[in-house]
């Protein structure tokens, strides 16, 4: 590889390191035009439920276990 051919290719990546600056840069702006969801009560509302399922999951699970010890312990 001759110096011009070396040249080119460091302007070549130059060029391509810029570019990718912009498009970071219009990744950024078009981030920022989004609204944020802010908190909603559907949302909300749905994690509730989610950790009430969870719970009676876990609870469901422990009395099981309970059993199960009972049962071969006894």
């Amino acid at each position: 590889m001759n110096s011009s051919e070396r040249a080119e290719t460091n302007e070549e990546q130059a060029a391509r390191q810029q570019g990718d600056a912009v498009s970071q840069i219009d990744t950024t702006e078009k981030l920022a035009e989004m609204p944020e969801p802010g908190s909603s009560l559907f949302a909300l509302c749905g994690l509730g439920v989610a950790g009430i399922v969870m719970l009676g999951w876990i609870c469901a699970l422990a009395w099981i276990a309970w059993r199960l010890a009972d049962w071969l312990l006894f």
